[in-house]
């Protein structure tokens, strides 16, 4: 039975590559495949995934808490529970718990990374084998063999690369908000010409620029004076 393993991110895609090696040694039936490890040289890689999503009884989406709303993640799960009939899709947690997997995500059983929910997942994909599924003692007996493996592989994995957006320098910051006080300061007060059959949108920060943010004013300039200006190449990313 083939079975589509689905990640995203350096922590996920080494639990999927782990999961690739583990399963078809407690269940020769299974053949997992992992899009980084299986497309061929020279394959068109949307086609040939697309080919694996389509032949899949059964999916695994290897989740961490940088990729929940992965949309690449979205589309496969959407994908195989939509190929064909019984489709079997379990989203496996990586330092995530049931309750942070969030709708559409949220409706597939999901599955812990931890002994007694994977050994959960192994019946289960026994089970969709049909005749040729295996004894509950053969799963029960090459389970505890193989485990340790499985568990040492995922106590190790890498950690995710988040993606940081660089950070606007703080002087940046201050002479925006001088800007905008100013401004708002400055703009006189516009009379209606006639009575309003609407309530006036308040000012963009609730009341007035109040006097004690006007006193501010020369503060600011010396604040924003007090600022280096970063050196041309410098780093700022946090």
């Amino acid at each position: 039975m083939d079975v589509f393993i689905s990640w995203s991110g350096k922590r996920s895609g080494a639990a999927a590559e782990a999961l690739n090696d583990w399963l078809p040694k407690i269940i020769n039936a299974l053949k997992p495949w992992v899009s980084a490890a299986d497309i061929e040289k020279g394959a068109r890689w949307s086609t040939e995934i697309a080919s694996r999503l389509k032949d899949s009884k059964a999916g695994i989406i290897c989740l961490t808490p940088s990729n929940l709303h992965s949309d690449w993640l979205l589309f496969e799960a959407g994908a195989l529970s939509k190929t064909i009939e019984n489709t079997y899709v379990c989203p496996f947690l990586i330092g995530l718990e049931p309750a942070d997997v969030k709708p559409p995500l949220a409706q597939f059983q999901a599955t812990r990374a931890t002994k007694s929910d994977v050994l959960k997942l192994l019946r289960t994909l026994n089970a969709a084998l049909g005749e040729v599924a295996l004894p509950d003692s053969h799963i029960d007996e090459a389970f505890e063999a193989w485990w340790p493996k499985l568990e040492l592989k995922l106590k190790n994995l890498p950690p995710d690369q988040h993606d940081v957006e660089p950070a606007r320098p703080e002087r940046d910051l201050l002479e925006e908000i001088l800007a905008l006080v100013r401004n708002l300061n400055r703009e006189p007060a516009k009379l209606p010409t006639e009575p309003s059959r609407s309530k006036p949108s308040p000012p963009p920060w609730g009341d007035p620029v109040p006097s004690k943010v006007i006193d501010l004013l020369p503060s600011l300039d010396s604040e924003i004076a007090s600022v280096e200006a970063p050196q041309m190449g410098q780093d700022l990313r946090l």
